[in-house]
């Protein structure tokens, strides 16, 4: 569950840097602080866009002059320094009288009376490991220290028998239990929340329903959260006005850190209840603190939030409220509803039509190859998954993917898909197209000749069959696949790029450029059609259609119009990967 730093204001950093930490041992735990910095996530995400390391600076404390200029320098918004004042362990020797048995009664026995014997003197060692860190975090504009704390942690193991654990690892404990406590200080982190559900759905008519969420009970009961989610959501299709399925869905979306739409369901779960429930009390006391915390988050760091919206009408498009009641709206500090920047118009669409509990994606990003490595697909498809998940799609992601291993994530989405709901694949690697007719490349494939290719590649009519019998409403198959091809420069057969293809029924592909022609990789994070599409996902009241065309004018006008992406479509109904509630209604 994602929870806002302790520290108000160290939500705003964007980006920190790490001094040289004074005292013994100072330089290991900058460079392991530094560490812990660059890998904090939140929702498969970074936390800071940059981590930078000042090399010279070293700071026991007193002047923060220098930290400020230091930081700037760096381009970071803060810096982070410190001293380590104590770290060491030591060993306390004692003697310890220890009765030991000369004689048993009877010693074949299993339970044996000692009939003699004597005392014995042994030596046990008791270790103790201490650690104590003076930190300190600057802003880099004002110069102002925004927090400060000398953080002390000690740890003990004993052993009359061998060494107790060596002293070593007990301070490279320490450290980490040094590091958490900086984190939950300072840095927006996910933390494991226990959070209690209903079990008994006793309001659901008995038949499809009732099975259904006793089903989703036990997938929750065995830890499957993910299922039990999906399950919840589909029978709330049908069925808005049970108080154990909306309170099940406000855990789903607490449990994500979604607090804008835990809080709607919750209160729709309370507005149903006949009476007083103490779970529910529990759950909306507990949400409102998950909400007043993520509000000073949302003003900083909304790129942090499911959906990488603060508290506006696109927060929580997707729960639903009662039949016949209209939504509260989210309000501003001026009491004024809150708007959507650039966001069109909320259409009419109902909740089958988003799809919810229904929406699978495979995304697939190779960028380790023998011949040709790439640099940013990789970057990218971990960037659409982390949105995808936001967009609450169950994703299968594979990276640097072997033949076997593409084959087998393609097996696993035509299993998971699910029938009358929207199936999304993302592809970013090396493709070409041999005698007109597309082949997606694994990192282990050794292509020798044109001959090679249908039994050593991923034929894309595979995949687009493998949709087709899964027997989902939409197809949605992203291929930013057409750079230029090593593989294939001497073929006759071959040209560059992907070859043209007619989308099936109920099926949208979308290449990063034109047929025929080949796309950049980018010297980004992100490859340039990759960048614009996240972009445009995350645009609520737009159909697919209107966000890949808005995609396509930013690409070619960034390319000068050398890469112009391009859409094969046989859709017949519309898709939106997010809906605001439409306030004005």
């Amino acid at each position: 569950m994602l929870q806002a730093p302790e520290i108000g204001d160290a939500a705003r950093y964007k980006s920190i840097a790490v001094a040289c930490f004074a005292g013994v041992q100072g330089d290991v735990l900058a460079n392991e602080l530094e560490a812990a910095l660059v890998n904090a996530r939140v929702q498969d995400e970074p936390v800071y866009r940059l981590v930078a390391r000042s090399g010279e600076l070293r700071h026991p404390g007193g002047d923060l002059r220098s930290l400020a200029p230091a930081a700037k320098s760096l381009k970071a918004d803060a810096i982070l320094a410190g001293e380590v004042l104590h770290a060491r362990f030591q060993d306390d020797r004692r003697q310890e009288k220890e009765y030991v048995c000369d004689q048993s009664e009877n010693p074949k026995k299993f339970v044996l009376k000692c009939i003699s014997g004597h005392y014995a003197m042994k030596t046990c060692i008791d270790r103790t490991a201490n650690l104590q860190v003076q930190v300190r975090l600057v802003d880099a504009q004002t110069a102002k220290q925004v927090y400060a704390e000398s953080i002390s942690r000690s740890r003990k193991d004993s052993a009359c028998q061998g060494a107790p654990q060596d002293g070593t690892a007990m301070l490279g404990e320490l450290q980490e239990e040094v590091f958490d406590q900086i984190k939950r200080k300072i840095v927006p982190h996910d933390k494991v929340v226990s959070l209690e559900r209903m079990d008994a759905g006793d309001d659901l008519p008995d038949g499809g329903a009732g099975q259904r969420f006793a089903g989703a009970i036990r997938f929750a009961r065995e830890g499957r959260m993910d299922r039990a989610c999906a399950m919840f959501a589909e029978i709330h299709e049908s069925d808005k006005r049970s108080v154990a399925l909306n309170d099940n869905l406000g855990v789903c979306e607490e449990a994500a850190g979604a607090f804008w739409q835990a809080d709607e369901y919750y209160r729709i779960a309370d507005r149903l209840s006949s009476a007083p429930n103490k779970l529910l009390t529990a759950a909306l006391e507990r949400n409102a603190g998950n909400l007043k915390k993520a509000g000073n988050l949302a003003r900083h760091r909304s790129d942090l939030l499911p959906g990488g919206t603060g508290e506006t009408a696109a927060a929580r498009p997707l729960a639903t409220p009662i039949p016949g009641k209209k939504p509260s709206g989210n309000t501003s500090a001026s009491g004024k509803l809150a708007a959507t920047a650039l966001a069109p118009m909320a259409p009419k669409v109902s909740a089958d039509m988003l799809m919810l509990g229904r929406r699978t994606a495979l995304v697939i990003g190779n960028t380790s190859y023998r011949r040709g490595a790439l640099l940013n697909p990789v970057n990218d498809a971990r960037a659409i998954a982390a949105e995808l998940r936001r967009l609450q799609f169950q994703v299968i992601q594979v990276e640097d993917a072997s033949f076997s291993k593409m084959d087998l994530a393609i097996e696993e989405l035509g299993r998971a898909i699910k029938e009358g709901g929207v199936a999304f694949v993302f592809y970013a690697e090396h493709g070409m197209q041999v005698k007109d007719e597309n082949f997606l490349i694994p990192v282990d494939a050794d292509l020798k000749s044109e001959g090679d290719v249908p039994s050593k590649t991923i034929a894309l009519g595979q995949m687009l069959s493998k949709l087709e019998d899964a027997g989902s409403r939409v197809n949605l198959v992203v291929l930013d696949a057409c750079r230029d091809n090593p593989f294939a420069r001497s073929w006759r057969s071959t040209r560059g790029g992907l070859a043209s293809v007619d989308a099936p029924a109920g099926t949208l592909i979308a290449f990063a450029t034109a047929p025929g022609k080949t796309a950049a990789d980018g010297s980004g994070a992100n490859g340039l059609y990759t960048s614009h599409l996240l972009r445009e996902m995350g645009v609520p009241n737009q159909k697919i259609e209107d966000a890949l065309k808005n995609a396509r004018k930013v690409v070619a006008k960034a390319s000068n119009s050398e890469q112009i992406p391009w859409e094969s479509s046989s859709l017949t109904g519309d898709f939106y990967f997010k809906v605001a509630v439409d306030q004005r209604n």
